[in-house]
């Protein structure tokens, strides 16, 4: 098999880093791109890693034009990039409430750079990650279809709406091929620390006390960070303009991940519950009727495989982990 060759922004973020490992696996070539290498205990454990397998890695930061062409000068010497995945970004959303213009800023202008490094470099496809967090809040036994109106209700969603339409406008206006992704609460190996699957495990596995708002009844379509790479790949073949939900289309409720990560850590939780906040969604479920037409894409992780994959990597990892809480 000839070796292509693949750039990654977000490359030490968590799917990015993911990504990039199963490329590697396929006998690819890894260019990442991301801002910071060391600026907590996971993203060093991922670089560490990244460096050990081959990825190399340039520092940019993509809301920087300048940054930006200065890594397609040097991509543009290495000619002959396949794809573009851009998975750098900044993600979540209570932390969007309280600093909205720099979410904007790396989510749109940022977005917009790598938009314009695509055209430079004459990369085959670029593939975006956005997220289920467009739809908003959507009502119990109903799936998100790529088709629906949409409400955003934070910075952070509404940010990535907006990057969504800037990869449309390009693609439809300079003829390029863009795929965007609607990722749906994505966890994992090396997942992120701020989000509620790597935090539980953590907590719990410390015997910490863990915050769930409101009673834990609110679902989500938890999506094992395997499948999402194996669609984000899968994806970036496709020509013209797509855009394609990326779920397990099969929502599980929040207190059951708590019970299920208890029953494998044979701990019990200490859970404190305090109000939900208002930018919660009750419920993501995604309509994957698209995303099997078009790249054959089916989950393969439940969450309780997935969940049993995560701890396993996090009690082989915990000793690097210390400042995670």
């Amino acid at each position: 098999m000839n070796k292509s060759i693949y750039v990654i922004t977000g490359s030490l973020g968590f799917v990015g880093f993911n990504l990039s490992k199963s490329l590697i696996e396929r006998g690819h070539r890894v260019i990442g791109v991301d801002i910071d290498k060391n600026s907590d205990s996971l993203r060093k454990l991922r670089y560490k890693e990244s460096v050990k397998i081959g990825i190399e890695t340039f520092k940019a930061d993509i809301s920087d034009k300048y940054q930006v062409e200065s890594i397609a000068k040097e991509l543009n010497k290495i000619g002959n990039v396949e794809s573009i995945f851009h998975l750098a970004g900044l993600a979540g959303v209570r932390k969007s409430i309280e600093n909205p213009d720099k979410y904007y800023n790396v989510n749109l202008r940022g977005t917009f750079n790598i938009l314009q490094l695509h055209k430079s470099i004459k990369a085959k496809s670029l593939v975006f990650s956005s997220t289920s967090s467009v739809y908003g809040d959507i009502s119990k036994g109903y799936f998100s279809k790529e088709s629906d109106s949409l409400n955003p209700i934070s910075p952070y969603a509404s940010s990535k709406l907006n990057a969504e339409k800037i990869c449309e406008l390009f693609s439809n206006l300079y003829r390029l091929n863009i795929c965007v992704l609607r990722y749906f609460t994505v966890y994992g190996v090396a997942g992120r620390p701020d989000m509620s699957i790597l935090k539980f495990i953590n907590l719990i596995y410390k015997d910490k006390p863990i915050t769930i708002y409101g009673d834990g009844s609110q679902e989500r379509d938890f999506t094992y960070v395997s499948d999402v790479c194996r669609g984000t790949y899968d994806s970036s073949k496709l020509k013209g303009f797509n855009l394609i939900n990326l779920g397990k289309s099969s929502p599980d409720k929040l207190i059951t991940a708590v019970r299920i990560i208890e029953n494998k850590l044979e701990k019990k939780a200490k859970i404190i519950y305090k109000p939900q906040n208002q930018m919660d969604v009750n419920r993501t479920s995604a309509d994957i009727s698209n995303s099997k037409k078009l790249i054959n894409w089916n989950p393969l992780e439940g969450l309780e495989s997935g969940l049993d994959k995560t701890i396993n990597w996090y009690k082989e990892n915990v000793k690097s982990l210390e400042k995670l809480s």
